[in-house]
């Protein structure tokens, strides 16, 4: 009896601590600094740090047009990562130049995704072989991808949208562009056959789906509890690790037996792998720690890039397709869109996709900068941790203690009237009308991956986001495809995007209307093996035999460009 009365009154203390650690506490931060969304009682900051799980937006829209505009710091409550200093914009350069010893903006995003945890290993998230790995291969090489990622792209497209030319038809936005993007992803990442494999995809973007909702629930609990429950939370993650790690170990085991440390992967002659799996075998055999070298720890990282690639290119895409769909002017955007994808194609000689041909899509790519500016996937431009043990003081004389984030709102900066005119219109060639007007001399080009301090969609300074050079040609070839290969249906109204604390979900659970263009169908002449089925030697099979022909065939990696044994012919 004792014992239990004990550890109840343990239980109520810790109970009380938490809750006045997260709704209560001023957690070290200067007691002048006005609260978004909160009066200075600490009742009033309370009900502002329960706001902040879905009502993250109306807070920094409350401090920023009552403080940042007026040149002055506020707290942003935050249940998740606790209160947050945002200076105004004026002082993102001095942001930025604080040295990663006293401001550090990857322990924020650790600390955000508790990336020792859900990372599936501690020395994921330590060392740096993903960055060397992004920088030097999907960066440096992206344009040895884009034929395999365009080739990608209409196959799932086809798949997962159809090719019925007579009926709309109605999709899931989010769950099929989750399936399209991994399966262009896992392109680059795995090769063929096993980018097309059904129980790898769907494991690969549970996974990547999983981890920042993993993450979420770690943030809520506790810090003492979190080791506790991780194990718990983490289990299905887990699970969908071990899936993946079924499919992927054997290839890796396969190709270990043949590497040969030195050798140039990229060379033909040397090896025909040019994918993500060869890149880590040739890290990890150069790395002083021996685990590197492990087939358990490259799935592990593999896992792991996949959420990093997927997860917010599929946010990126579901909320461009949605803002075509819903702007008023959807079908004209929609011709623009592809006059300016067919025109700049015909010019390349019949070499249909490069990387300098998607740079010359400046529609297709503004498209995707508005449709950024508007929703992103963060609310954040530039976060980051005081980290400096002796604390940092700020340009206004305040002082901020160690643990302390820091930063700058990207969302009311990239929907503020004075900055952007309409801000909360969707203007899909905002960036690229100045330069095709003849008459702008001197339009500074602004791509989707230009980071700026309007746009921080992708973060901004030496920390801004490594990936964004790949997801870019990655989410312009996708958006390309779709607009060459189909009509996208008006919608009356856009769906509301879910804002989950920091995050912003694109609309999860809406579906959108299209339809396959005419002449966009490719069908097969039957192969040899085939004929006996078909009218003459000439015939072709219907969409359905040939779509389940289709499947068979990619699946066993043929490639549609190659002809090989199933010839393809372009109906028009």
């Amino acid at each position: 009896m004792e014992v239990f009365r004990a550890l109840s009154v343990f239980v109520t203390i810790f109970f009380i601590s938490y809750i006045w650690d997260r709704f209560f506490s001023l957690q070290g931060l200067p007691k002048r600094l006005p609260w978004a969304g909160a009066s200075s009682n600490a009742i009033s900051r309370a009900k502002a740090v329960r706001r902040s799980w879905f009502g993250l937006r109306e807070l920094i829209q409350d401090g920023y047009y009552k403080h940042s505009k007026h040149e002055q710091i506020f707290v942003l409550p935050n249940l998740a990562t606790g209160p947050e200093v945002i200076l105004p914009s004026s002082q993102l350069k001095w942001l930025l130049d604080q040295p990663d010893h006293v401001l550090n903006q990857r322990q924020v995003n650790d600390e955000f995704l508790h990336a020792k945890r859900t990372m599936l290993h501690p020395n994921i998230p330590r060392d740096t072989v993903h960055g060397h790995v992004i920088r030097r291969e999907l960066t440096k090489d992206i344009d040895n991808f884009v034929e395999a990622m365009a080739e990608e792209s209409l196959y799932a497209l086809d798949i997962n949208w159809g090719v019925n030319t007579q009926d709309w038809v109605e999709m899931s936005g989010y769950e099929m562009m989750l399936d399209i993007v991994g399966r262009i992803s896992n392109r680059v990442l795995v090769g063929v056959p096993l980018c097309r494999n059904p129980d790898y995809l769907r494991c690969s973007s549970t996974f990547s789906r999983n981890v920042v909702l993993s993450a979420s629930a770690l943030n809520l609990l506790p810090r003492l509890w979190r080791p506790l429950f991780a194990p718990v939370i983490m289990a299905y993650d887990k699970y969908q690790y071990h899936k993946i790690a079924r499919h992927v170990n054997p290839i890796i085991k396969k190709r270990m037996a043949t590497f040969e440390p030195g050798l140039d992967y990229r060379n033909p002659n040397y090896s025909k792998h040019n994918d993500y799996i060869q890149w880590a075998l040739h890290d990890a055999f150069s790395h002083e720690d021996l685990e590197e070298r492990t087939t358990e720890m490259i799935t592990k990282r593999l896992a792991v890039l996949s959420f990093a690639l997927i997860q917010s290119s599929v946010i990126t895409v579901t909320n461009a397709i949605f803002d075509i769909a819903c702007s008023p002017d959807s079908v004209e955007i929609q011709q623009s869109l592809r006059e300016e994808i067919q025109r700049v194609m015909a010019d390349n000689a019949g070499k249909e996709w490069r990387k300098g041909s998607l740079a010359k899509m400046v529609r297709l790519d503004s498209t995707f900068r508005e449709s950024m500016r508007l929703w992103g996937f963060i609310s954040r431009g530039v976060m980051k941790k005081v980290v400096a043990p002796e604390g940092v003081t700020l340009p206004s004389g305040d002082f901020l203690p160690k643990g302390t984030n820091v930063g700058i709102t990207s969302y009311a900066v990239q929907h503020d009237e004075s900055v952007y005119k309409n801000a909360f219109k969707f203007d899909p060639f905002r960036f690229s009308r100045p330069l095709e007007n003849p008459l702008a001399k001197g339009a500074r080009p602004l791509s989707m991956v230009t980071t700026t301090d309007d746009f921080m969609a992708f973060s901004h300074g030496r920390h801004a986001c490594p990936g964004r050079f790949f997801a870019s040609t990655q989410l312009k070839i996708l958006l390309a495809q779709i607009i060459l290969n189909y009509d996208i249906a008006l919608l009356a109204k856009r769906p509301e995007n879910l804002w989950f604390n920091n995050t912003m979900a694109p609309p999860m659970w809406d579906s959108l209307q299209v339809r396959r263009r005419p002449n966009t169908v490719m069908e097969f002449i039957p192969p040899p093996s085939c004929r006996a089925r078909a009218a003459s030697n000439t015939a072709t099979f219907i969409p359905e035999e040939a779509r389940r022909i289709l499947e068979a065939k990619m699946l066993q990696g043929c490639a549609p460009s190659t002809g090989l044994s199933c010839p393809m012919i372009i109906n028009s």
